[in-house]
């Protein structure tokens, strides 16, 4: 481009830039350019998706091998290929066996702290109840928090003596009644603060308060799917609902066990804890 003085006294701005024929060509050659490099990127774009590279390709392999270790899987190309490999691999019931386990349900890889929670609350239930006992407690711990994964916290919005606490969501008055029927293994709380303070940063504390208050409700009702409706919405409520299996508590917690507690204990638990426990 170039700049042509307008006449003396136009409105013209002397400084304003006029095109050239040499300045139109130069602008067809850069239109013609970027055409060329549009089409190149389309042409491109679908081999990229459709054509896995190395990376991907090994990661599938690790995906597949149990031998897989933690900083195996642990790069950055897990998130962008968890649709296809991972998901296939978890169908297919390929658990990596250093501390892995996929949670179909939420579309993750469990944390090291669902893991202990897990482990822990199953070592809890059976050395209380057994181990059908266990594996209640496992499913209730993921409907109500996925494993700590929620918080410790229940609603907010709900006054401070109906809000539920730690890893269980255990209510204080739950907390109460277990601590009235086991005086000498919980001890005594002067306070319900101090007992708030235990049941939300103590995680087995609150597990255990948890697997004794389902035994209580279990020995209070006519079977497993009432004691969980009991759990969630206390026991009174609990006698007018209809029908325990429908009710959408107990669907969900034997979904956990089903899709996420019976694999998991398969793969994590084993006979040698059992064994230990006995």
């Amino acid at each position: 481009m170039t700049t042509t003085p307008g006449p003396a006294g136009s409105a013209i701005n002397p400084e304003v830039p006029v095109l050239t024929s040499k300045s139109m060509t130069n602008l067809s050659n850069g239109k013609a350019v970027l055409i060329s490099m549009s089409l190149a990127v389309a042409a491109v774009l679908p081999w990229l998706f459709s054509a896995p590279n190395n990376a991907n390709a090994n990661l599938e392999d690790l995906c597949f091998d149990t031998r897989a270790t933690v900083e195996e899987l642990s790069g950055a190309q897990i998130d962008r290929y968890s649709r296809r490999s991972f998901l296939f691999a978890a169908s297919q019931g390929k658990q990596a066996e250093e501390g892995l386990f996929w949670n179909s349900l939420t579309k993750t890889w469990l944390t090291d702290e669902q893991i202990q929670l897990l482990t822990m609350t199953y070592d809890i239930g059976l050395q209380n109840g057994g181990e059908e006992h266990a594996r209640i407690l496992q499913g209730v711990l993921l409907q109500e928090t996925i494993a700590g994964q929620l918080g410790r916290i229940g609603h907010m919005t709900a006054p401070v003596g109906k809000r539920s606490y730690g890893v269980m969501q255990v209510k204080v008055t739950a907390a109460r009644d277990v601590l009235k029927q086991y005086p000498e293994e919980f001890g005594r709380y002067r306070s319900d603060e101090a007992l708030i303070v235990d049941l939300m940063t103590n995680d087995e504390f609150n597990i255990r308060i948890a697997s004794k208050f389902l035994l209580m409700l279990e020995e209070r009702s006519d079977s497993i799917e009432h004691a969980l409706v009991a759990y969630n919405v206390g026991y009174r409520a609990a006698n007018s609902v209809p029908d325990y299996n429908k009710f959408k508590y107990v669907v969900k917690v034997k979904r956990h066990l089903a899709v996420v507690v019976d694999p998991f204990n398969k793969a994590f638990i084993g006979e040698s804890l059992k064994l230990a426990m006995n």
